[in-house]
């Protein structure tokens, strides 16, 4: 993936996210799905940006260490609401 596609990437999944909030999506589901949102804008700036992409076992590490705390703030989301 190039730095273009990952920039239009997330321009597209912030756009997602402030309609969301924009047009007051509220609740559980909301927030999950803004978590997920960034859950997947940060993969991309750790892969492309940050080059974790051209490093798999680096990358991997990463990946492992931010799904386990996107898991534990959606956990949170999910006891709040």
């Amino acid at each position: 993936m190039t730095a273009t596609t990952a920039w239009l990437i997330l321009m597209a999944l912030s756009l997602i996210s402030t309609v969301l909030a924009f047009f007051g999506a509220a609740g559980v589901l909301a927030s999950l799905a803004i978590l997920a949102l960034a859950w997947i804008k940060a993969q991309v700036i750790l892969g492309v940006y940050l080059g974790l992409q051209l490093a798999p076992d680096w990358g991997r590490g990463f990946a492992l260490v931010l799904a386990i705390y996107m898991i534990v703030i959606m956990g949170l989301a999910i006891a709040a609401g």
